[in-house]
């Protein structure tokens, strides 16, 4: 889009955004809105993730803009020429500047290297730099790195900062003194050989790292048995430690056996501070941020995020320089990795048909004309850049569902079948880049280039080799494809393929749908998302069974409570959660409400009921009641509106008289509270003196204890019998959306 663009950006900083993150600003240039206009001064910041047109300045130029329902009209002031227009898109109005002169299109004087930036797995250009100023790898001359430009696939997978420092001391003194193991999953999409989990493991000294895709996250302790026996061979030392977090996965009689066999020392982060093990958490997100660039490179399908997951570990292997100014690779093996034979993951690639008793194959790829993987042994390259133009232009985003764009594979066009030394054409296989690292699965990589020496060849071979097991092609299963199709029925040319719509766009979106969930704002936002309004009934129907409220007509002079819908806060969205709240701020005391104050456990409280039930070897359980407000009654007369949209066609203007408290009502924690002691009472329990929301019951020279805080409640018993009886009773009385052992309680 730059038609020329400056490092020279001393008056500018760096720019603040709406969040109150900061992006650097990276150039200042010129760029063309038509064969006749320009606009200078134009900003490069880093992190910006969409292009952004300031209509002031556009006013301060000389120009007009005129905004209609559908459109905006950007004209001159003096003679009121139009220069440019836009169309109206989600409520914003989307620009699309033609691209009136390729040939003046900001061209980087070191292509050689951005494709090289592109080959190696879109590591960042400081580290090629680095790599190529201290001679780090072989097959890497004289190519020039410099960030003269954004790398939009970059741009589109990088999006969220590392917010963890490097550290810069060695900690440890020798290989596999020291490993960092974490886990990343379940993914949206299961892998091509069906595979929904990653497990890392880094080790600390050189920080080579191996890559294991699972189908299931209780397979850890199997995988990680295997390669620290097949490691502590290859090295001829011992693993002294690990480290992991608290999950299921790692924290497991499984796991901890094989460690006490074997003398290894197993480290557990603090709960909720994933900082302490921030080796592996900054090696995941390296990983995931590259494999998110590759992906968008050119629309490659989700299908195969454990392959650019696998390239991205590989490359990394042999990059990312050590305090020893040496790579992971080497620190390993003891000499330089030669990276010659890289290519663009994802490109086109056209391949030789297989012959046999021609040596072991050179490449892996995955052939879309037939959904298999397939090895070949000589291979052509189509680099030619994917993405730094197809994510220039904003479009209109308006081509096919989100869901079905990521779900389905571009399928190129396919060649009928004729001599056998034809050269067959693999659109966008996942076939560019070198063998894996660290998988047992998933293996559809090549092996190296044509050219690679006899050498690499065998020093790859001894990567994969010995730590893991033989490389398995994935299953050849097709993906869907029909065939036999009656010649009648067929439209042209029966041995040309479908020429299928562009995915540029779709990819475009695909690639932001990874770190961004959208939630309406609005209630017609709501109302036109057919998911959320199953959302909301859900939510209607429980204060029926409930019975929260009664609809009646609004008595004279009564004062009336809004209300509004409200999504849950979690930060991954699992599923739609709607919730209708009370607008309590507009409640008056004395009229509205009495009392409010609702007794809560202190954290020594809970403190000491852990201490005491480990002194007295009481299994403890917890529990959560579902919509806990709505148990409680309130003695106050409340109206609140009907909810916007789901008015009554009959009754429009009734008003709904509450019987219990609903959420966002001042008094709603003190009703809960109420309603909850006066259950437990009614059951035989005594309150404690001091802390009133403690609740214990002597039978049986048997000593039951149970701890409220607010929903969530502690209970355990000298005898688990009455642990069990209390479960069901509570279940009985209210509805309980979680029932069993105690794992985590306010961050315990």
């Amino acid at each position: 889009m730059f038609t020329s663009l400056s490092g020279n950006v001393e008056d500018y900083h760096k720019i603040t955004f709406g969040d109150n993150s900061e992006g650097k600003v990276e150039g200042l240039g010129k760029i063309e809105i038509s064969s006749e206009y320009s606009i200078s001064n134009v900003l490069l910041v880093d992190f910006l993730n969409f292009n952004l047109l300031s209509v002031c300045q556009l006013c301060d130029l000389g120009f007009q803009c005129l905004f209609k329902p559908n459109e905006v009209i950007v004209s001159k002031i003096d003679d009121g020429e139009e220069v440019f227009k836009g169309f109206r898109h989600n409520n914003l109005y989307v620009v699309n500047f033609k691209k009136a002169n390729l040939q003046a299109c900001l061209f980087s004087k070191n292509s050689m290297g951005w494709l090289w930036h592109r080959r190696l797995a879109h590591v960042g250009m400081s580290t090629l730099k680095k790599v190529m100023k201290k001679d780090l790898v072989r097959g890497l001359k004289d190519i020039t790195f410099e960030k003269d430009k954004l790398c939009s696939a970059c741009q589109a997978g990088k999006q969220v900062a590392n917010t963890h420092a490097s550290k810069t001391f060695m900690s440890t003194s020798w290989l596999l003194e020291l490993l960092h193991m974490d886990l990343f999953g379940p993914t949206t999409y299961t892998s091509i050989c069906g595979n929904n989990y990653g497990f890392v493991i880094v080790d600390d000294f050189s920080r080579y790292t191996w890559v294991y895709f699972l189908e299931d996250k209780t397979e850890v302790a199997h995988v990680f048995s295997k390669f620290a026996k097949r490691a502590q061979n290859e090295f001829n030392t011992s693993i002294i430690k690990i480290r992991s977090d608290n999950g299921r996965e790692f924290d497991n009689t499984n796991i901890e056996e094989y460690c006490d066999e074997f003398g290894i020392k197993h480290e557990f982060s603090t709960t909720y501070t994933p900082q302490q093990n921030g080796v592996v958490g900054r090696k995941n997100r390296t990983l995931i941020t590259l494999a998110r660039s590759m992906l968008d490179e050119y629309g490659t399908s989700e299908k195969f995020w454990a392959e650019a997951i696998n390239t991205a570990c590989y490359a990394s292997n042999r990059l990312y320089p050590r305090l020893l100014d040496k790579t992971p690779y080497e620190l390993l093996n003891g000499r330089k990795p030669n990276i010659s034979y890289f290519r663009v993951f994802g490109c086109k690639c056209y391949i030789y048909k297989k012959r046999q008793h021609l040596g072991n194959p050179k490449h892996t790829a995955f052939n879309n004309a037939t959904g298999m993987v397939e090895e070949t042994y000589g291979v052509e390259f189509d680099e030619s850049n994917g993405s730094q133009e197809a994510h220039v232009d904003v479009v209109d985003i308006d081509e096919e569902p989100l869901v079905e764009a990521m779900k389905n594979m571009p399928i190129g066009d396919i060649k009928p079948k004729e001599d056998e030394d034809e050269v067959q054409t693999i659109d966008q296989p996942s076939s560019s880049m070198a063998p894996q690292d660290g998988s047992e699965q998933d293996k559809i990589l090549p092996n190296e280039d044509v050219h690679v020496p006899q050498e690499e060849i065998d020093e790859q071979a001894q990567d994969v080799g010995t730590l893991v097991q033989a490389p398995q092609v994935a299953p050849q299963r097709r993906i869907q494809l029909t065939s036999g199709h009656p010649k009648e029925l067929i439209i042209g040319s029966p041995t040309r393929g479908v020429t299928t719509r562009s995915r540029n766009t779709a990819a475009f979106v695909q690639a932001y749908s990874f770190v961004s969930s959208i939630e309406p704002t609005t209630i017609d936002q709501t109302l036109s998302d057919p998911d959320w309004v199953n959302a909301m009934h859900e939510e209607l129907n429980n204060f029926t069974r409930n019975e929260v409220w009664t609809l009646e007509a609004k008595p004279k002079g009564a004062k009336v409570i809004g209300t509004k819908n409200k999504q849950d806060d979690e930060g991954n969205i699992v599923r739609n959660k709607a919730r209708l709240v009370a607008k309590g701020y507009s409640q008056v005391e004395g009229i509205d409400f009495g009392e409010t104050f609702a007794t809560v456990a202190r954290l020594e409280a809970i403190r000491f009921l852990l201490a005491y039930a480990s002194h007295h070897d009481m299994k403890l359980y917890q529990m959560d009641v579902k919509s806990e407000f709505l148990n409680g009654y309130i003695n106050e007369l409340v109206y609140v509106e009907q909810p916007p949209g789901f008015e009554d066609p009959n009754h429009p203007d009734y008003v709904y008289r509450l019987s219990k408290a609903l959420y966002g009502l001042k008094q709603a924690p003190r009703a809960w509270y109420e309603r909850l002691r006066d259950f437990l009472l009614e059951k035989g329990f005594t309150i404690g003196r001091v802390d009133t929301t403690l609740f214990t019951k002597k039978m049986d020279n048997e000593l039951f204890i149970c701890q409220v805080y607010v929903d969530d409640i502690i209970f355990g018993s000298t005898n688990e019998e009455y642990c069990i009886e209390f479960g069901k009773m509570m279940a009985k009385e209210f509805e309980m959306s979680m029932i069993g052992e105690l794992t985590f309680f306010l961050g315990f």
